[in-house]
């Protein structure tokens, strides 16, 4: 299972997505959208089902069995427990999330809940009810601090129904960072002291060349203490966080709690790494076309 794919959609299929107009003037909507071969006609009509059927296609033609298609939830405002689209950069709703996973039994739903909503319990009992694997959290870019005690009865109904809280840590680029302090590893004792299996998406690696601190060692002393926590290994094969691989590949507790994950639509390149795998080896992983394939031969190369 690759727990860690991103839907996307402009809204067209019906499907509720919806996306900022400053999000659209982003370079990174552009390189992805160029990267994807998405055209201007495909995101007025069928990009939101192009972008499914994709997903499915490369885990149908790869070594997984399924791959978790994840949600994305608005920024909610803290007090009135409303949307503030203002703030929000994508929106990938639950009922879509539902209704891709329905249609492709490849997906498996792994839908967004920001514990803000007025309606945060109910809606998070719904997605448990029709069979979500896991939620998502991107604190940074959707406001939220996971170390809230506002959040409890939201912890202790994932921790009940023993659905994980899949939580992005370590900087955000594809986004814009609405709460950058969010990003702190700490935050997540709560959740985890309430008994919900956390996993720290990236395993909270840096982006490389900026100012955020190296969270490892207190990733380590966390992954001790909690039996729960775990980590994936989502996007790090990217321009951000390449040089991180081969030392969380090698590293033994982190990689004893590590669970895969591509970062879809996240390019990964094996040229980073042709010093250490030679020019052969890494031709040879360049040249397999299916991006969640070559994810996973990227990482197994260098030493997962």
């Amino acid at each position: 299972i690759d727990i860690h794919v991103h839907l996307a959609g402009t809204g067209c299929n019906n499907s509720g997505c919806w996306i900022s107009k400053s999000f659209r003037k982003k370079p990174t909507f552009r390189i992805l959208k160029f990267l994807r071969g998405l055209s201007d006609e495909q995101l007025k009509t069928t990009a939101d089902q192009d972008w499914v059927k994709s997903i499915s296609t490369h885990v149908k033609s790869s070594e997984l069995d399924h791959a978790v298609a994840l949600g994305f939830d608005s920024v909610i405002d803290h007090n009135s427990g409303e949307e503030n689209l203002n703030k929000s950069q994508m929106i990938i709703p639950h009922n879509w999330v539902f209704k891709v996973c329905e249609e492709e039994k490849t997906l498996l739903p792994g839908p967004s809940v920001n514990p803000y909503r007025k309606d945060a319990i109910s809606r998070l009992e719904e997605c448990i009810e029709r069979g979500a694997v896991l939620i998502k959290w991107l604190p940074a870019t959707q406001a939220i601090n996971p170390g809230e005690k506002r959040h409890t009865d939201f912890f202790r109904l994932l921790e009940r129904a023993k659905v994980p809280l899949l939580v992005h840590m370590g900087g955000e680029r594809t986004f814009a960072e609405v709460s950058p302090e969010q990003n702190d590893i700490s935050r997540l004792n709560l959740a985890l002291d309430l008994g919900v299996k956390v996993i720290c998406a990236h395993a909270a690696t840096r982006i490389l060349g900026s100012k955020e601190p190296d969270r490892t060692a207190e990733l380590h002393a966390m992954l001790k203490r909690h039996d729960n926590l775990w980590v994936d290994n989502s996007g790090i094969c990217n321009p951000g966080r390449f040089a991180h691989l081969p030392r969380l590949a090698n590293d033994p507790i982190i990689r004893q709690r590590t669970l895969h994950g591509s970062d879809f639509p996240v390019p990964s390149n094996a040229f980073y790494y042709a010093k250490r795998l030679g020019l052969k080896e890494t031709m040879r992983i360049e040249r397999i076309k299916n991006v969640l394939a070559r994810d996973i031969e990227i990482k197994r190369a260098v030493g997962f």
